[in-house]
């Protein structure tokens, strides 16, 4: 039996929509692919987001026809019918804290308005089908959310949702980047099982890393880098090959005696932890709801200067908001119940400024609402600035310095330090995210999902360094492998339900 061809490119060769002439190609080598009707697919490699926005038209081919999409008919415009899903962050927002409590603003929508976004305003050229938009929510396991604030969902709910956004549309081509992103292990075989059962309705084209689990369902793969396509075929015919690059992904211990001279360097800027028995952190009986709902219930729980901690729980157990509650984020932050160097936290004793200004962070929050603007050194020089997205005015000598040391650690070109945020691969945001954290040598660093979708051998750097790092440090990450090394947990279950442990 023949199939159709889902996607054809012969010597095809792409540009930026808003790039000219002169500017690089996407990829230096002309491109020859295809992905046929029966096949599924998973593209892997540090090209792979690229080649992604290629399979969905994002790029202008230098000769029109080179890119094909045989399955659609004549009728169907590329863009109108294949859907790209993007997983950078969490929904936009215009304050962090807006995910908290109730704000009055564009974002102000349950759950169900999210997922059905201009199907509602389109009604009466597109007629809303109930029933797939009922079964859609029972596949993800969103029933019982509809009509929940959708800022208020956990991170793997909101992926889940807009999973959801993305199939009322009923595209006919689906293009996942990092499907399984931000999701605990049930979520992650709950949305494989999904995606699985899709095809033809629409087909799935996923974007993995190279230390993912291919889904046992992935036939197909395309391993993928600046240059073009490295290797492509049969997932049987190219294990070989894709454990040798995730080997070369690990190649981190080769030159280990210059990358650990590099980490002496980073150590010597940081500070002494003060010999203190207070502790830096302490939460007594802290409860929190959100309408009614509980969260948290009566959490009593001690972080000590230089701990370092792995903050565990299934999606929607409120690791997001313990988090929110210590950076003073949550509007309820403000509880004499939390106390931080053994003071307790009131309303005109310290302001946000004041207790952000010995803790660093990184999340998929702050991800989502990074300027796109500003340069990967800027983004690091906001470090400087609590809760500041606009680069000082001045930096001293010393932080300057304290820059160069970490650029030259972490092997960043003159390129990509003056490239702006948003033209930098997922994985670099994230580094130029977790130095913007650490710059200011932080008493608490806070890490919430800050190593995920980073390149393997950039999570090698970030957890070596942060085995020396002298500060507290709370993680957060459903992959151990994209935990740095800890020595303590604490594992939300429930509202009044937790266990606090050492490993």
């Amino acid at each position: 039996m023949s199939f159709k061809s889902l996607v054809k490119l012969e010597n095809a060769l792409f540009r930026n929509i808003l790039s000219p002439k002169n500017k690089p190609l996407i990829f230096k080598n002309p491109i020859n692919f295809e992905i046929k009707q029966d096949e599924r697919w998973a593209i892997i490699g540090p090209g792979k987001t690229q080649f992604l926005k290629v399979l969905s038209s994002q790029y202008i081919a230098e000769h029109p026809l080179s890119l094909t999409y045989p399955f659609l008919d004549k009728s169907q415009w590329p863009s109108e019918v294949i859907q790209f899903l993007e997983f950078k962050g969490a929904l936009p927002t215009a304050h962090l804290s807006a995910r908290y409590e109730f704000f009055k603003d564009e974002f102000d929508q349950t759950t169900k308005d999210f997922v059905l976004g201009n199907s509602i305003n389109n009604y009466h050229k597109n007629p809303i089908d109930y029933n797939h938009v009922q079964n859609i929510f029972e596949s993800l396991k969103l029933n019982g959310l509809e009509d929940r604030w959708a800022m208020g969902l956990s991170n793997g709910q909101t992926r889940r949702s807009r999973l959801a956004k993305a199939l009322i549309k009923k595209p006919r081509l689906l293009i996942i980047d990092d499907p399984f992103l931000g999701l605990d292990p049930k979520a992650t075989e709950l949305v494989s099982e999904v995606l699985k059962a899709l095809p033809p309705n629409p087909y799935v084209v996923l974007g993995l890393r190279y230390q993912d689990e291919l889904p046992e369902w992935i036939t197909h793969l395309a391993i993928v880098d600046e240059t073009g396509i490295l290797h492509q075929g049969s997932v049987d015919n190219l294990t070989v090959h894709l454990e040798s690059v995730r080997g070369d992904a690990h190649h981190w211990n080769k030159d280990r005696k210059s990358k650990i001279q590099k980490i002496d360097n980073i150590k010597r800027t940081f500070k002494t932890p003060p010999k203190e028995t207070t502790p830096l952190l302490e939460f007594k009986n802290v409860s929190v709801s959100y309408r009614g709902v509980p969260i948290l219930r009566d959490l009593s729980w001690k972080v000590l200067s230089g701990e370092k901690w792995h903050v565990r729980g299934d999606n929607g157990t409120g690791k997001s908001t313990l988090l929110s509650l210590i950076t003073a984020e949550h509007p309820q932050s403000w509880n004499s119940s939390i106390l931080m160097y053994g003071i307790p936290r009131r309303t005109g004793k310290q302001s946000f400024f004041d207790i952000n200004e010995t803790i660093g962070f990184s999340s998929p929050e702050l991800h989502a609402i990074f300027p796109n603007n500003r340069t990967f050194y800027e983004t690091i020089t906001t470090g400087f600035v609590v809760n500041g997205f606009i680069p000082p005015l001045y930096l001293t000598e010393k932080q300057k310095e304290r820059i160069e040391i970490y650029l030259k650690n972490f092997d960043v070109t003159e390129e990509t330090r003056n490239t702006k945020f948003g033209r930098l691969s997922i994985s670099d945001q994230k580094l130029a995210l977790f130095i913007r954290a650490i710059i200011k040598n932080p008493d608490l660093l806070i890490l919430d999902e800050a190593l995920s979708v980073m390149e393997d051998t950039r999570i090698q750097q970030c957890q070596e360094l942060l085995k020396h790092y002298p500060g507290a440090i709370l993680a957060i990450g459903h992959l151990d492998s994209e935990v740095p090394t800890t020595d303590r947990y604490i594992r939300l279950i429930k509202p009044g339900e937790y266990e606090v442990g050492t490993k």
